[in-house]
């Protein structure tokens, strides 16, 4: 019975999700209504705009996303810190709690190998639906990935690692662990992950993302570590994704091999720092 009341409570963060969207959807809506219904003052506006890079089109769903961020970081940081940061805060500490050379390494080496094993994946999805892949480009074009702004900007690459590291990571997979043994709990993490992106393409390299970041949260003991890791295939994916691309054209096998193998060493670097993993 206490593993299955440790199970509905990993779920909880997951229906805390999509319950906080709808709450900023709220006050981002009467905003959006009371600016358009009122003098509206242009040239603020526009100057506004203009300096976040918003349009017309994206104006509304960028706001939304920051509303939805601070919404996040407040009430999932709380929960994180209250039931799994504060009460073990003194307690001696059996592993590193720091950033080694080797663990910073393994985190931009992981980020990186991990833009190549998905990309490498929505490449194969691609192959056998290239419908999928059509609708997913067209979801992101229409999110303003194309032209990022700055407010999606500092979503994508900060706010987002940091919300999606401490809901799936953080709160679902620490009470799925009460619950279940180690890779259990991280597929359900991983899977959870990938639904609430609600694309099958995004969804299915979220899932296979998902799986290395449980690992890396298992193995160092919270989500400080994975977090990087995170960052850093976020910060490839905004600005250097085409570089990923354009290495691929040039010889698939060689690249996606690298791509591999650097993956497969930054885990071995990673593995080495934390030689416990009792998480």
């Amino acid at each position: 019975m206490k593993r299955f009341r440790y199970f509905i409570k990993s779920l909880f963060p997951v229906v805390m999700v999509f319950i906080l969207q709808i709450v900023a959807a709220i006050p981002t809506m009467l905003f959006f209504l009371f600016r358009a219904s009122g003098d509206a003052k242009p040239a603020l506006n526009e100057l506004l705009a203009s300096l976040l890079g918003l349009t017309s089109d994206m104006e509304y769903l960028q706001t939304l996303n920051l509303v939805y961020a601070i919404l996040a970081l407040l009430v999932f940081g709380t929960w994180y810190y209250k039931i799994f940061v504060k009460p073990f805060r003194h307690r001696r500490k059996k592993h590193p709690s720091g950033y080694s050379f080797h663990t910073i390494t393994s985190m931009f080496f992981l980020g990186i190998g991990l833009q190549y094993v998905t990309t490498m994946l929505t490449d194969a999805i691609g192959a056998l639906r290239p419908d999928l892949i059509t609708a997913y480009h067209a979801q992101m074009s229409s999110q303003g990935y194309d032209d990022l702004s700055l407010l999606l900007l500092v979503y994508s690459v900060i706010l987002a690692p940091v919300i999606e590291e401490t809901v799936f990571r953080g709160l679902v997979f620490r009470y799925a662990r009460h619950a279940m043994p180690f890779w259990f709990a991280n597929i359900l993490q991983a899977a959870l992950f990938g639904f609430v992106h609600m694309n099958l393409v995004q969804g299915i390299y979220a899932f296979a993302m998902g799986l290395f970041l449980g690992w890396v949260c298992r193995r160092g003991h919270g989500i400080k570590y994975s977090i990087p890791v995170h960052i850093v295939f976020n910060i490839i994916g905004c600005f250097f994704s085409g570089l990923i691309q354009i290495s691929l054209t040039l010889s698939y096998p060689l690249f996606a091999g690298l791509g591999i193998m650097l993956t497969i060493f930054a885990l071995w670097l990673f593995y080495t720092d934390f030689q416990t993993a009792d998480f």
